[in-house]
């Protein structure tokens, strides 16, 4: 008896860069080839698709336009109208070429025309939901096209984003992201190593955030907050613009202009756990999120982490390591507090270590997804064998 063929994947992202969502795609790797073949659409090459070649998973590309990510104007509206059937039919065509199984849309951006290329080709597709949108319009859309047969499932990260949408309940599931605990671990002498490139003594304070430079992730406010810190305090800023985005490269321009001469800006880097070994403490500032996926990478560092109460922090971290959104002042009596008790900071770290061991397993995370494919590719039970 010949031997029945896996299943064959297709992945939808929006970006060929690599934050939250794109890492937690990385992560997701072992348990979508556990279930079948897979390859990826992306808008374009660069550091996603050079990560995946790694992998030796095939990419394909598919340009989805120009347009902004967090504040949609009227010209990005037009744009993404104008761009959806092309995108719609190109999908369309590549289920049908690669024989594909089961859609993966791992961004909101790809939802919809994702989701009307498995529509038009008879098959099912999972959305992975990783963000809080703000723009009522592309949610009102989004819970309009999620009742679509063609979405079988909807993979939300947290609670709050499952809330998104309500009259999808039967829909969602919640799948916390989760990180590798070995990946992501303390290692003194990558402290070390970092400081020592960056000019920074050893037992200088330093704080850190990293992300995208976009107003949503609020490193304006940490900027805001070290202006007022002893002048021994390093801060460390990881992250670039977003490509194409003027409004995130005009934020990194003001970013620049309101930084004092210990503030280090380090761009992109691929040595991020050696990078977050060096911090004292890092900042979670944004103004939504469902993760913050970086919140477990620091944890799993042994960094205590002061965050805005977003996503799972308050499920994380106490009380007193919270501060409210865009609230600076507030920011900075947190961190002169913690900066001024080096051993409490240490002792902190270790408390850290142990939260991302007990509730950031990345091998439950992996698990959960395959169980979440393989039911969706699972042969529904016919009417007659009920």
């Amino acid at each position: 008896m010949p031997e029945k063929p896996r299943p064959r994947l297709l992945v939808l992202e929006s970006l060929p860069t690599i934050s939250g969502g794109q890492q937690v795609l990385l992560d997701m790797i072992p348990a979508l080839r556990a279930v079948g073949d897979l390859r990826v659409l992306l808008p374009a090459e660069g550091p996603l698709s050079k990560a995946l070649g790694a992998f030796d998973v095939p990419c394909t590309f598919a340009s989805l336009g120009d347009y902004t990510l967090v504040q949609k104007t009227l010209g990005d509206v037009l744009a993404y109208a104008a761009r959806l059937p092309y995108l719609t039919l190109h999908v369309r065509r590549l289920i049908r070429s690669e024989a594909i199984d089961l859609v993966y849309a791992n961004s909101a951006r790809t939802f919809v025309w994702g989701t009307f290329a498995a529509a038009l080709a008879g098959r099912p597709i999972l959305w992975h939901h990783h963000n809080l949108l703000g723009d009522e319009k592309t949610l009102a859309l989004l819970r309009t096209i999620g009742k679509l047969p063609a979405v079988r499932r909807i993979l939300c990260v947290s609670e709050a984003a499952a809330r998104q949408f309500p009259a999808l309940a039967a829909k969602t599931v919640v799948i916390p992201n989760g990180v590798d605990t070995e990946k992501f671990r303390p290692v003194p002498a990558w402290r070390a190593e970092v400081r020592n490139a960056l000019g920074i003594s050893g037992d200088a304070p330093v704080v850190g955030m990293v992300g995208d430079l976009i107003a949503l992730k609020g490193q304006h406010v940490l900027l805001e907050a070290v202006q007022h810190l002893p002048a021994g305090v390093h801060t460390v800023i990881v992250g670039d613009p977003r490509p194409g985005d003027a409004a995130s490269a005009a934020y990194g321009r003001r970013l620049r202009e309101m930084a004092g001469p210990n503030v280090h800006f380090l761009g992109r880097r691929e040595d991020l756990p050696e990078v977050l070994n060096a911090l004292d403490l890092l900042v979670v500032a944004s103004e939504r999120e469902t993760g913050p996926l970086v919140l477990l990478e620091g944890l799993a560092c042994g960094v205590p982490a002061l965050s805005t109460p977003v996503g799972r922090a308050p499920d994380l971290l106490s009380a007193e390591m919270l501060f409210p959104v865009g609230d600076s002042a507030a920011l900075e009596a947190r961190l002169q507090d913690r900066l001024a008790e080096p051993q409490k900071l240490r002792a902190a770290g270790d408390a850290a270590r142990s939260v991302a061991l007990q509730h950031a397993s990345l091998e439950r995370f992996q698990s959960r997804i395959r169980e979440e494919i393989e039911a969706t590719l699972a042969p529904r039970k016919s009417l007659d064998n009920l």
